[in-house]
């Protein structure tokens, strides 16, 4: 049952990136407009998720019809980001670097210098899969950790596509050793650290709620000496995503391992917060954040 469940999944999956790939830039972004405005429609408890987070964390600024004008918005982005990530092999990364705008070059020329890597660390915001690309666009390294998927042919399909692009893979269950690794040779590892950690994470307010963050990119920053490049990318239009980067953020080396760990990791959220403060619609608020 579960294979054929697989099956189906996955025939979908593949013939909506089809679809996505024949289409123009333009028309694409449209289909995924259309399709996050459908996913909104039916997914009613993602949807209220959503609305409760902003008004719990934005709602002294936000009306409720603002809040569900957001939301609206909120699952549009989401549709758009599926749609450019299965355009990937369309955009290639000479697309890519077309397609955004940012002076990395000063940046990751630097820190190449320094040889220790760095932690690149974003949330889901805009387009954070094609934020990942940047780097590889401009010719450095860069390293994705990620999760396996319950499907695997959906998992080999993602993985194909971030490869093709220059990006080198490291797997959820070996991060530790993986990532020690990928800095050791100076390359940029990405991290996704913007949701519920359950499993050990600090407690920090955001959003003036106490929430569980990552620990893993200041661990790593502090455990290598490396720094932490806090780092969102917003889109604008199909064609223009507009990087919002952060101050490198160098571990303190205090002689307080926890101390610096907790000093790099409340500076990155903070930046998060003031980050999705100016643009409430591009971040994924339909994730249950907020569980303690």
């Amino acid at each position: 049952m579960a294979k054929l469940s697989h099956n189906v999944e996955y025939l979908g999956a593949w013939l909506g990136m089809k679809i996505a790939q024949v289409l123009s830039p333009r028309t694409a972004d449209g289909f995924g407009a259309a399709l996050g405005g459908l996913a909104h429609r039916f997914l009613t408890m993602r949807r209220r998720v959503a609305f409760d987070n902003i008004k719990k964390g934005m709602g002294d600024t936000l009306t409720d019809r603002e809040i569900e004008a957001v939301v609206r918005k909120v699952f549009q982005n989401i549709g758009r980001t599926t749609v450019e990530f299965a355009r990937f092999r369309q955009t290639g990364l000479e697309g890519t670097r077309r397609l955004i705008v940012g002076d990395g070059d000063p940046l990751f020329k630097k820190i190449q210098e320094e040889g220790k890597g760095a932690v690149l660390v974003t949330g889901h915001f805009g387009n954070w899969e094609l934020l990942g690309m940047w780097p590889p666009s401009l010719g450095y390294p860069v390293d994705f950790l990620v999760g396996t998927q319950h499907n695997p042919k959906i998992d080999r399909m993602l993985v194909t596509f971030r490869r093709e692009m220059g990006v080198g893979i490291i797997p959820l269950k070996n991060s530790l050793r993986g990532i020690l690794k990928a800095l050791k040779a100076g390359h940029f590892v990405c991290l996704v650290a913007d949701q519920h950690d359950p499993s050990g994470g600090l407690i920090i307010d955001f959003f003036g709620r106490p929430a569980t963050v990552p620990r893993g990119p200041a661990f790593f920053a502090v455990k290598t000496g490396c720094p932490v490049l806090p780092c969102m990318m917003r889109r604008e239009r199909y064609d223009r995503h507009v990087v919002m980067p952060g101050k490198p953020i160098y571990p303190p080396d205090s002689g307080d391992e926890e101390a610096d760990i907790r000093m790099v990791t409340e500076a990155y959220t903070r930046f998060f917060e003031s980050c999705i403060r100016q643009y409430p619609d591009q971040w994924m608020w339909t994730h249950r954040r907020w569980k303690l």
